[in-house]
């Protein structure tokens, strides 16, 4: 698939400015080896059910979240990533984290969205959300090329470095985008790539047709392979890319969630504002769940009126 190089010098670059608020290493440290025993699967878990009053919320920043504020990319030059366009509304009954995208065709009256987790602790184990696409703005004109998007990432520290890493569990462009002309959801596991001119080392799965509307999104990463499934169903299995170049994580990584405009190509004028919403997000360090399985644990924690829990560190 095509892509703006813009996706990943900024991707990482938003990494690394939200590690360095938080004052966290970015050192680049090896996958350890399949020799290494893992942890009990009762040591790490993160679970949030995102709910929250704002996005100043002592409790959301106290949990380690972050909205994203600093210009640059990925998608459209001179937009802005606005805190105001990330809110924690009832959607479908559920209390949920929505990041909204608008544009009126011009790069200065474009606005972009993300959260994420700040620092690098996200690795090999279960990751699973259930997410909301859309195909259609909730105002305006359709047609615009938005990208809703899940994903972990950690910084590159300089161009081909191999410990890159980065799985993004979804990228949905439900207006088409990077060559595709219809609603397409792409899968995509990084080796590493280059940052000026851009080239990149990744296997990528496009899934074209709609997903509008609630989905499980689940990875499961172990054994040199990651795994992706949607409503339970397996959607791609990631091992290496097209030249036998492994894209199996090799470092630790944040937990994000941003929508954004690839371009202004498909706007048709007025105002159009598009939405994505979460509903809850759950990763189990070190241990591989089916996605029966991981939606079960979110479950219990609710059951149990945990809203949020954290024990990554274990």
């Amino acid at each position: 698939m095509a892509r703006s190089r813009k996706l990943r010098i900024t991707a990482a670059t938003v990494v690394l400015a939200a590690l360095a608020a938080a004052g966290a290493s970015t050192t680049a440290s090896a996958r350890p080896g399949p020799e290494k025993p893992r942890k009990p699967a009762a040591c790490g878990a993160f679970f949030d059910d995102f709910n929250y009053s704002s996005r100043t919320d002592p409790n959301f920043t106290g949990h380690d979240w972050s909205v994203r504020t600093n210009a640059g990319g990925p998608g459209v030059g001179g937009a802005t990533w606005a805190a105001s366009n990330v809110s924690f509304p009832v959607v479908d009954g559920q209390k949920s984290l929505e990041l909204r995208a608008s544009t009126n065709g011009t790069a200065g009256g474009t606005t972009h969205a993300q959260v994420q987790q700040n620092r690098l602790r996200f690795f090999e184990g279960t990751y699973a959300t259930r997410f909301k696409f859309s195909d259609a703005p909730i105002s305006g004109a359709d047609g615009d090329t938005v990208n809703q998007t899940f994903y972990t990432i950690s910084p590159l520290d300089y161009d081909w470095e191999p410990t890159y890493s980065e799985l993004d569990i979804s990228e949905y462009l439900p207006n088409g985008g990077w060559g595709e002309t219809g609603p397409t959801n792409f899968i995509t596991s990084w080796n590493t790539y280059q940052a000026d001119p851009f080239d990149g080392w990744r296997i990528s799965e496009a899934r074209r047709w709609s997903h509008a509307g609630w989905h499980t999104l689940v990875a499961t990463v172990a054994d040199g392979h990651v795994k992706y499934y949607i409503d339970g169903a397996l959607a791609a299995d990631h091992t290496t890319d097209s030249a036998g170049r492994p894209v199996y994580p090799r470092r630790p990584m944040t937990l994000n969630y941003n929508q954004w405009f690839i371009d202004l190509t498909g706007h048709s004028g007025g105002t159009s504002t598009y939405a994505q919403a979460a509903d809850w997000v759950y990763y189990a360090k070190n241990e591989v769940l089916t996605p029966a399985a991981a939606t079960a644990r979110v479950d219990s924690y609710r059951s149990a009126g945990a809203s949020h829990a954290d024990t990554i560190s274990c």
